[in-house]
């Protein structure tokens, strides 16, 4: 979910002060006992001076979509949102030393733009200006907490009711709900086939 949706927003807090600001992120999963993400900010944005050694949380938003009560069929029915998302905790820590700095745009353009020609000129004089103008960090994750609401509490003809409503629509995140949806009915399956019916209980004998 977090390589998928790499576009997060970090929020911190800091004498009673919220912050929040959206970034791209890598995550790397070799790094420490539960992996870190990875990103950096323009040095213009003053989120930075409150991060380093301070617990933060990065929210991974993922498809959501509005769900009518109508497609429903069933009396007492009310609207919902169907969504996904990541909320990952963890430690900041701001890098920095300059060479520390230059390794994590490295990774970051290996992970988003892997031919990207600036991989090879990060030492050039040109860059050493854009360089001083940002700030990494990486945050050591703690916890990681998913959440997944598709319909899965209600019966299975109601969820392919919704799907194939949500398929009506034309935008991108209808079309993702219904397909993740459409994934969770057909594994909810395969775990039915895999156990099989339930066999009546033979009456025990004396």
């Amino acid at each position: 979910m977090v390589r998928q949706h790499r576009f997060g927003i970090l929020f911190s807090a800091h004498d009673d002060d919220l912050k929040a600001t959206h970034l791209p992120f890598v995550i790397d999963e070799h790094s420490g006992a539960h992996g870190a993400l990875l990103s950096h900010m323009a040095k213009a944005n003053p989120h930075w001076k409150d991060l380093d050694q301070r617990d933060v949380l990065v929210v991974f938003p993922g498809p959501h979509a509005f769900v009518s009560s109508l497609w429903y069929e069933a009396k007492g029915s009310v609207p919902t949102w169907n969504y996904t998302a990541v909320h990952v905790r963890g430690r900041a820590e701001v890098l920095s030393d300059r060479e520390a700095l230059k390794q994590l745009i490295r990774i970051m353009l290996k992970a988003y733009e892997p031919d990207s020609p600036i991989v090879r000129h990060l030492d050039d004089p040109e860059f050493a200006s854009l360089l001083e103008a940002i700030v990494g960090f990486k945050i050591e994750i703690h916890e990681m907490e998913g959440k997944r609401k598709l319909n899965q509490n209600l019966p299975i003809e109601i969820q392919q009711k919704v799907i194939t409503a949500l398929r009506t629509l034309a935008d991108s995140d209808s079309q993702k709900i219904a397909d993740l949806m459409t994934e969770n009915l057909e594994q909810t399956a395969k775990n039915f086939d895999s156990v099989g019916p339930s066999l009546p209980i033979e009456p025990r004998r004396e």
